[in-house]
């Protein structure tokens, strides 16, 4: 049986970046976040800080990133993989 699915694609990008989606990708970028903040690795310099950069409309959709917000976070990533784990990967 074969059928033909055809997809209103500008429809698609306006729901992915609508106010919903937005707020959406913003709270699992938190929760990224947080993760990351949880599994960091404490060095000499201190306490690693993962943040996120608030989602933005793309061409295709939304997207929001997290980031390491001091050196220690850096290191730490560099080391540990620590935003992949966060993310759910990484080992």
């Amino acid at each position: 049986m074969s059928s033909n699915v055809k997809l209103n694609l500008p429809a698609f990008t306006a729901f992915r970046q609508s106010p919903h989606v937005i707020g959406a990708v913003n709270a699992e970028a938190e929760r990224v976040a947080a993760r990351a903040n949880a599994l960091g690795h404490n060095s000499h310099g201190g306490k690693p800080q993962y943040g996120v950069l608030p989602a933005i409309p793309s061409n295709v959709g939304t997207i929001a990133l997290v980031q390491a917000e001091n050196h220690q976070a850096f290191v730490d990533n560099s080391a540990h993989n620590t935003l992949a784990k966060a993310l759910g990967g990484g080992g």
